[in-house]
């Protein structure tokens, strides 16, 4: 089985499980953290301040605080959605074949499943 990488024909690759486990504790720590954020903070912090600035916002009139109370919901549901993208793992998106089978040129970080 040649373990070459087919881009740049360097031998220095390595099986892209490993690649993906890197990191040890600090990154897996990181990681949950971030999912902590995304799943219950930025959830509980939407709800209660569209809450809030819907009731201040309702007072001058009841159409502006329930535009204000949809508009600091979508906001943050937006907000979620993209804390959310820039912590998903670069390695998530690939077939499950290639996290498997796969290897990663650590050269130029190519991903190939390597030709038997």
């Amino acid at each position: 089985m040649n373990l070459n990488c087919p881009k740049c024909g360097s031998e220095n690759t390595q099986k892209l499980t490993l690649v993906a486990n890197k990191g040890g504790l600090v990154e897996k720590g990181a990681r949950f953290g971030a999912v902590y954020l995304y799943n219950v903070w930025i959830p509980v912090a939407t709800v209660v301040g569209s809450i809030a600035f819907g009731i201040v916002f309702a007072m001058v009139n009841g159409y502006v605080g329930l535009f204000v109370f949809v508009g600091v919901l979508f906001a943050g549901y937006k907000v979620r959605k993209i804390v959310k993208a820039k912590t998903k793992s670069k390695f998530a998106d690939l077939p499950g074949e290639m996290k498997q089978n796969g290897f990663q040129c650590n050269r130029c970080e190519q991903t190939f499943i390597p030709a038997t």
